[in-house]
């Protein structure tokens, strides 16, 4: 009887359609995996998929059992003759049907592994149970000199180590040190997403070393482990401590170490006692983030190679602190490098698989434009120090800025994941959801940081940047002016708040805050942008280009995209009967990379490529135009998520295909961009002559009249706000 019904299954086909479906449904998921996500669906619709497949394959077999195919259609079995029945010839059909979508599911394999090869690095979702937060260590010491320096040096040391264990996931010290020493254990490990915290104490006494550390599960906050080290005070005994409770901590928490994890903690990086407690005493000055700190570390970082010259992780942070230093203003990037450079070297040849280190030649060869050498060492320094914090940051700062937003994500999401109460790293995972188009995104997280600090201008700084890209300049208001109470002093705050007023059309509030920041900084390039724009909006045509043409010849910095703006200026002046050659001459010089035979695109000259097309339009050099046009409008297409407009970007894709004589995609790209909320700086973008073919536009001209609109319904809500003190010169 078994016989007979499995003979009979096979002759109705119920096994080929089982395949059949297995195989479509794999190849469904597969296909769902990459499209659900870029078309923005919720996470449910991949629950939902899986569950209509799962539900369909008994539908299906049902089907398949009671229904065949014949010549004349689809009938019930029971109502075939024997002697009329095809299903043998419907059989080998499904045959080549399975051969056929296996084709496909081993393309789509395959595809996913070479993909996976070639994506960037990224390290794994971490493994909930697997993480640890590091309290900071409470200094037991008598009141000597560095005593709270010493504790607060042995806990870092403790957490880079661990960080560097498998698949560990270790909470930065940046957000440890945040924490509310009020909190209870479950509320950190809720907050901090972690299944356990480690507690310790450190004393010293002379030469002896004391160490309490205990291990403690954060959902019952009962301890899985303690013990007290007594040791002599040597760098050896240090290392091996920490090496002790590294491997405790894997072990109990059930981390497979590797080879290389057991070779770190067999490492001894140095036997100096007295390099090592220099080392530690500057890491932590570094974290005071001022000029006097800065010189400071590097000074105890000085003796501390000269004690052990072969400390590369002194050598490191000595490079580190030198991009600190440039990154701040208080050396400059040649500086930087003949300093920086060296040390890195020196580390390298020390220890050449110190994460670190090759962190540091990533922001070296990065600041000094070479970007291809910055991606190697920013992928070395992520597969030596997967879980390092500081790295993603980096590395999500570098894709941000080089305009790679879709790999810039993931990134930083997991370094939040590792530091998530890190304002830096909010901030700037923030700002590429904005760049992507989510500047809701911005917003929460804008709102995450002011819920861990409150008086953060970083807090302040991404509500105004998220709602100006918004278009919503009666939400950015207040919190620009709680940004200007953190520093009345920052003349780039009163200058743009100056332009934004003429972009509201509040011709009264224009000079009061231009004024003010010509009074602070003069001679800054962002107020003289935020100046010549007002002007040229005012059709003082001349005097702006003037001020463009004096920054320009002045060789001023680039701050907030001016020198674009410059160039556009004296670019117009040329158009309106100026010199058009030395228009051009300004930008071969500024832009050379676009006068290629095959130019060069990049987040940094995409505008301004645009704005040099028309010129060489109106020069009569079609040919190197087009050229530009084309690379532009290809470089926006693989590069740029869909339909986002404003900000670094703005409607620079409106502009290329306006120049491409594509006058209704441009017009129906504009309207895109503002039915998506794109107001970034409204009338300057309109008024460039590059969409000169698309003013006489009824649409256009709707647009424009539909912004101005909301403009003046934007001022009257800010006119209505209250009174927020004497930086408020409404």
């Amino acid at each position: 009887m078994s016989g007979s019904f499995i003979q009979e299954l096979r002759r109705r086909n119920v096994f080929r359609v089982a395949i059949v479906y297995v195989i479509v449904s794999w190849v469904l998921m597969q296909i769902g995996d990459v499209m659900f996500p870029a078309l923005r669906l919720p996470e449910w619709t991949t629950s939902m998929l899986v569950a209509f497949l799962i539900l369909g394959f008994p539908i299906a077999m049902i089907f398949a059992w009671a229904y065949e195919v014949t010549p004349d259609g689809i009938k019930r079995t029971e109502d075939v003759d024997p002697g009329q029945s095809i299903t043998r010839t419907t059989g080998q059909k499904i045959n080549h049907l399975i051969i056929a979508v296996l084709s496909v599911a081993v393309v789509l394999l395959l595809g996913n592994v070479w993909f996976d090869k070639d994506s960037p690095d990224t390290p794994a979702v971490f493994d909930t149970d697997k993480s640890i937060a590091v309290l900071p260590f409470e200094n037991r010491s008598a009141d000597e000199e560095n005593a709270e320096f010493f504790a607060a040096g042995m806990h870092d040391e403790l957490l880079t180590l661990l960080s560097k264990l498998g698949d560990l996931k270790v909470i930065s010290r940046t957000s440890v040190q945040r924490l509310d020493e009020n909190l209870s254990i479950p509320e950190i490990g809720s907050l901090l997403g972690v299944a356990t915290v480690l507690e310790g104490q450190v004393q010293r006494a002379g030469d002896r070393l004391r160490i309490n550390v205990q291990l403690i599960r954060t959902s019952e906050e009962d301890h899985i482990w303690a013990t007290t080290y007594d040791r002599e005070l040597t760098a050896s005994n240090i290392f091996d401590v920490q090496s002790n409770i590294a491997r405790t901590i894997a072990s109990e928490l059930h981390v497979q170490l590797s080879a290389s994890d057991n070779t770190l903690l067999d490492t001894v990086p140095t036997s100096n006692t007295e390099a090592l407690q220099h080392y530690m005493l500057a890491n932590q000055l570094v974290e005071r983030a001022n000029f006097e700190s800065f010189e400071q570390a590097a000074r105890y970082l000085t003796e501390a190679t000269e004690l052990d010259p072969n400390y590369a992780e002194a050598w490191a942070a000595f490079a580190f602190v030198h991009n600190r230093m440039f990154q701040t203003g208080l050396i400059g990037l040649q500086e930087y490098v003949e300093a920086a450079g060296p040390a890195v070297a020196r580390a390298l040849e020390i220890n050449s698989a110190l994460p670190q280190a090759h962190a540091e030649l990533a922001a070296i060869r990065w600041q000094s434009g070479d970007f291809d050498g910055a991606e190697e060492s920013f992928k070395t320094a992520l597969e030596l120090g997967p879980g390092d914090s500081r790295s993603l940051y980096a590395y999500g700062n570098y894709l941000r800025t080089n305009g790679r937003l879709k790999e810039a994500i993931p990134v930083l999401e997991k370094a939040v994941a590792g530091n998530p109460l890190s304002i830096d790293t909010l901030f700037e995972l923030g700002k590429v959801e904005m760049y992507s188009g989510m500047p809701e995104q911005f917003v929460a997280r804008a709102n995450k940081m002011l819920e861990i600090d409150p008086s953060s201008v970083h807090g302040y700084v991404a509500k105004l940047q998220a709602y100006q890209w918004m278009g919503r300049y009666d939400l950015m208001w207040p919190w620009y002016i709680k940004s200007m109470e953190s520093d009345p002093e920052d003349y780039e705050l009163w200058a743009h708040l100056g332009m934004y007023s003429s972009y509201l059309g509040a011709t009264d509030w224009i000079d009061p805050y231009l004024d003010r920041a010509l009074e602070l900084g003069p001679n800054e390039p962002a107020v003289l942008m935020c100046h010549a724009s007002v002007l040229a909006l005012r059709g003082q045509h001349d005097a702006a280009a003037e001020i463009a043409r004096s920054a320009l010849e002045s060789g001023l910095a680039d701050r907030w995209r001016s020198g674009e703006v410059f160039l556009r200026i004296v670019r117009d002046a040329a158009l309106r009967g100026g010199d058009i050659d030395e228009a051009r001459s300004w930008y071969r010089d500024r832009h050379p990379e676009l006068f290629l035979d095959t130019p060069q695109i990049s987040i940094g000259n995409i505008n301004a490529a645009a704005d040099l097309a028309l010129l060489l339009q109106q020069a009569g050099e079609p040919a190197i135009a087009n050229r530009i046009i084309d690379a532009g409008l290809d470089w926006m297409r693989s590069t740029q998520p869909e339909g986002v407009y404003g900000y670094v970007i703005n409607i620079v894709y409106v502009e290329l295909l306006a120049l491409d004589g594509q006058v209704q995609a441009a017009l129906d790209a504009l309207q895109q961009a503002v039915d998506s909320g794109w107001t970034a700086h409204w009338p300057l973008a309109l008024d460039n002559e590059t969409l000169g073919s698309l003013k006489d536009e009824p649409q256009f001209q709707q647009i424009t009249a539909r912004l101005e609109n909301e403009m003046a319904t934007q001022l009257e809500a800010i006119r209505a706000l209250p009174y927020m003190g004497e930086l408020d010169l409404r």
